[in-house]
């Protein structure tokens, strides 16, 4: 079978202007109100079915003088993922082409997430100088959430020179009021769009007929009340009979007016007067979503493109899909009612309908069509097996198209298939219907309980291993219980110690400057260091069996650095640096954290040579690999190091290179990148821009569960209310930062801020010490003390808490050293015992000595036995 491919997926009849078969009425007050659209932001052309929309907006872009995407929109749209595909595409045909880095943004879309994607679209849309319109037609089959929350955001920040138009039934889920408050949007309705008096004698003279009598004309219009269908069908059903019937013509009285009434009335009209075997043949391919000759002959027979054929002449609700006209679709009104037909006479031989344009699309490579064919024919193990098939994709891509196509099938047969159970599951959680995946997780359990008897030992780890890697996905990202996490990868990597291919069914992130930070966690939850250490190691044993690990390295590493263990953290980092699972996908979501805290190692030990060095290495690297999402945060991180020395120059440029503004829209993964702005906007005096972005930048980091993030911003915060003169407001605000640091041992955190955070730390602890700061729930001295030493010289200089604190003050490593020390031991002896080099050893002495504010190993050992009592 060949490679599937994403672009294998996307019908690119889907992005042509439908044409009509037959010349349409001149609307030009129409056509005028949708060249005003070209001054708002968007139009939407709204009315029921049948007002003629698709015609006029597909007439309006064919006179247009400006580039025009388009995407005629359907039911299986309702997937973030492919419905951004398609935006995309319809953008790019339009505009000739969008630059690389947009297809890799495009990995971070996911269920949930969207803004990283469109933000990246709109910059890369702003940059064009001339006019762009995109047009999306039968918008109200969406109803996908995101879907609506995504478009509703990229309208909000949509360019001034690009211009959406939809053609819809209804809004849809959008909330209009702020847009039309803001002269953003205007609206062609279902009462200009009905055809006057005028108009209605114009579509008659063209479609042939003779010229109506007023009378005649008085009775359509009032009947009809303009509706563009029920023209049509009255012409229709007129065809073939005495022209004195139009004179005379009427709906029965016994109708309704609604236009759902005339439209059964007319149809059946149009219908019963065609013969029987064209009839036969329209109830026969009532089924297809599109049809072309070959399709139509597989369904309805020998005599099926002969029959497509007479029904182009006939001119009869068909639309082509594709400049060739090779592909065709029915007028959606046309077609539910042949489908509804075709139900009513013959339910039972829908099922071989069905199931002969699944072999068809299937023999043809359509894989995706021959899927819904299958299922819509409920020939389950046949979609079973086509699925299993078109995995690679399937699983790693379209998460809610997948979890369409697996909702359909029952679960019982289901469940014979793990792969595709857990994958659906899988999808659920990607999907945010916790509640939905748990009840499956559920009857997962009880399955095994009462079917594993009659398996196989390899099918028994082969369920479990899937089981508990999706529990223990669900428990970290979930229930953010990093204890059940624990325990639950422990028992997938028990029965899958070879890991799971389940693995691949997460989307890809945008690259991160932190993978730590990057994780999801609840603010105020903590995971003890021992237990975090052996989750960490679980973890990095887990991945190791699919060559996936150096991500998990590295991210221990970081947190490692997080706790100002710089020795270790370095080992881990150039470990995951220098692995190799990182070389087959996007290699720089690995080697560029590990390069930035590489580099902070070195800015901690006052090697800003070396610390220039790594970020620089990485920035070759990137640009070979064309990472085009590095650039914006590697030239951060080298700003951040002049600015670290006073120079805001480079800062300044990284701010005009990047064009990054205090107002600009923000998602969840630009986090790092308007931080370092806050930064910049204190260093450069504008502290009102710096506060109200930090605010923003708070709310957004809370929100999606960014706890580092926002107890960085919180440290900021801090810094600037100390900067405006409010240090009691300024030492509340670094009192909670510490309270919910300490539970976890970061340091780093607020050693990296410099001078300014160790002075407000020593104002904390004096006022601490007078009894300035009471009746809350504070951080203890010790850990803030801790924090001091790191920062090393005058800052750590403060008198030594009293009691038995030594255990607190030290690290558990420092502290199993500081024995050694006490028993005599010389350094190569605690080398020896310990098993690490000696430079390592010597980093952590001076570490001790700092704490101790020791000179000498003598001084250090008499603080340390004193603190011990």
């Amino acid at each position: 079978m060949p490679e599937i491919n994403d672009r294998q997926f996307l019908l690119l009849s889907k992005l042509k202007r439908p044409q009509s078969l037959a010349p349409s009425v001149p609307r030009p007050r129409l056509l005028a109100g949708l060249h005003d659209g070209l001054s708002f932001r968007a139009t939407f052309v709204t009315a029921p079915a049948g007002y003629g929309k698709t015609t006029l907006l597909s007439e309006w872009v064919s006179q247009l003088h400006v580039p025009a995407g388009w995407l005629s929109l359907d039911e299986k749209d309702n997937d973030l993922i492919r419905f951004w595909s398609y935006m995309t595409e319809a953008i790019a045909l339009a505009q000739g082409g969008l630059s690389d880095h947009i297809q890799a943004a495009a990995t971070t879309l996911s269920p949930g997430h969207y803004e990283s994607y469109i933000i990246t679209l709109l910059n890369e849309l702003s940059r064009l100088d001339k006019p762009l319109v995109l047009v999306l037609d039968d918008w109200h089959v969406i109803h996908d959430a995101d879907i609506i929350a995504s478009v509703s955001y990229f309208l909000e920040y949509l360019p001034s020179h690009l211009h959406l138009y939809f053609g819809s039934r209804t809004m849809n889920g959008f909330v209009r009021a702020r847009w039309i408050s803001r002269n953003w949007i205007q609206e062609i309705c279902a009462e200009q769009l009905c055809f006057n008096r005028q108009e209605i004698i114009e579509f008659f003279r063209m479609d042939g007929k003779k010229e109506l009598t007023r009378e005649a004309i008085e009775r359509i219009s009032e009947q009809t009340e303009g509706w563009v269908t029920g023209l049509r069908l009255i012409s229709l059903t007129a065809r073939d009979r005495d022209e004195m019937w139009m004179d005379a013509w009427q709906i029965p009285s016994g109708t309704s007016l609604a236009h759902e009434g005339v439209e059964r009335y007319l149809f059946e009209e149009v219908f019963a007067a065609l013969d029987e075997a064209t009839r036969q043949f329209l109830l026969d391919v009532s089924i297809l979503q599109r049809m072309n000759s070959p399709l139509c002959e597989a369904v309805a027979g020998e005599h099926g493109a002969d029959k497509l054929e007479e029904l182009l002449h006939l001119n009869l609700f068909l639309i082509p899909q594709d400049d060739q006209r090779e592909w065709y679709r029915f007028h959606h009104l046309f077609g539910e009612f042949l489908l509804r037909e075709q139900q009513r006479r013959d339910p039972d031989k829908l099922y071989e309908l069905y199931e002969a344009a699944a072999i068809w699309c299937e023999k043809q490579q359509l894989l995706e069509e021959a899927v819904d064919y299958y299922l819509a024919g409920a020939e389950y193990n046949q979609a079973i097996r086509l699925l299993e098939q078109m995995r690679s994709l399937m699983i790693r891509r379209e998460f809610s198209t997948m979890r369409v196509w697996l909702s359909v099938i029952p679960t019982e047969l289901l469940q014979q298939h793990p792969y595709l159970y857990f994958s659906y599951t899988f999808s659920l959680l990607w999907g945010q219907e916790v509640d939905l995946a748990e009840r499956h997780l559920i009857m997962a359990e009880r399955h095994f309980e009462a079917a594993s008897l009659s398996w196989s030992l390899d099918e028994k780890n082969r369920y479990l291993g899937y089981l508990y890697y999706i529990r223990n996905f669900k428990a970290t990202q979930y229930d953010m219980d990093m204890i059940k996490g624990l325990e639950y990868i422990q028992l997938s990597l028990k029965y899958s110690p070879n890991g799971t291919d389940l693995i691949f069914a997460s989307p890809q992130m945008p690259l991160a400057p932190s993978i730590y930070r990057s994780y999801n966690g609840k603010r105020g939850e903590h995971l003890p260091r021992g237990l975090s250490d052996t989750f960490f190691q679980n973890m990095i044993d887990f991945m190791k069996q699919m060559g996936l690990e150096d991500s998990v390295v590295v991210c221990y590493g970081e947190l490692l650095y997080e706790r100002d263990e710089l020795e270790l953290a370095e080992r881990y980092l150039k470990l995951g640096l220098h692995g190799y699972s990182q070389s087959h996908f996007q290699p720089e979501k690995v080697y560029v954290p590990a390069s930035l805290f590489l580099a902070r190692i070195s800015r901690a030990r006052q090697d800003i040579a070396e610390a220039e060095k790594w970020l620089e290495q990485a920035y070759r690297r990137a640009s070979l690999d064309g990472a085009s999402e590095a650039p914006i945060i590697l030239d951060a991180e080298l700003a951040a190091l002049r600015l670290d020395a006073g120079d805001v120059s480079a800062a300044m440029e990284w701010k005009e290179r990047y064009q990054v503004h205090a107002d600009d829209p923000i998602s969840v993964f630009q986090l790092y990148v308007y931080v370092f702005l806050v930064r910049v906007l204190m260093e450069i005096g504008q502290g009102q821009e710096a506060w109200a972005l930090s605010k923003r930048l708070f709310q957004l980091a809370v929100k999606n569960h960014r706890p580092m993030v926002a107890l960085d911003i919180q440290i900021l915060q801090a810094m600037m209310l100390q900067r405006e003169g409010k240090p009691q407001q300024a030492l509340l605000g670094l009192e909670e930062a510490l309270t919910y640091a300490e539970p976890d041992d970061y340091i780093r955190i607020f050693v990296d801020k410099g001078k300014s955070v160790a002075e407000l730390l020593k104002e904390y602890v004096g006022q601490r010490q007078k009894g300035n700061l009471r009746d809350r729930s504070t951080p203890s001295l010790q850990y803030v003390r801790r924090i001091l030493s790191s920062f090393g010289g005058a800052f750590g200089a403060l008198p030594l808490p009293s009691g038995d604190s030594l255990e607190k003050l030290l690290t558990p490593r420092e502290h199993l050293i500081f024995h050694y020390m006490e028993e005599g031991l010389d350094n190569p002896a605690i080398v020896k015992a310990l098993g690490i080099g000696m430079g390592t050893l010597k980093a952590h002495i001076n570490h001790i000595y700092s704490k101790l504010q020791a000179k000498n190993r003598v001084e250090a050992i008499k603080r340390g036995q004193k603190l011990q009592g």
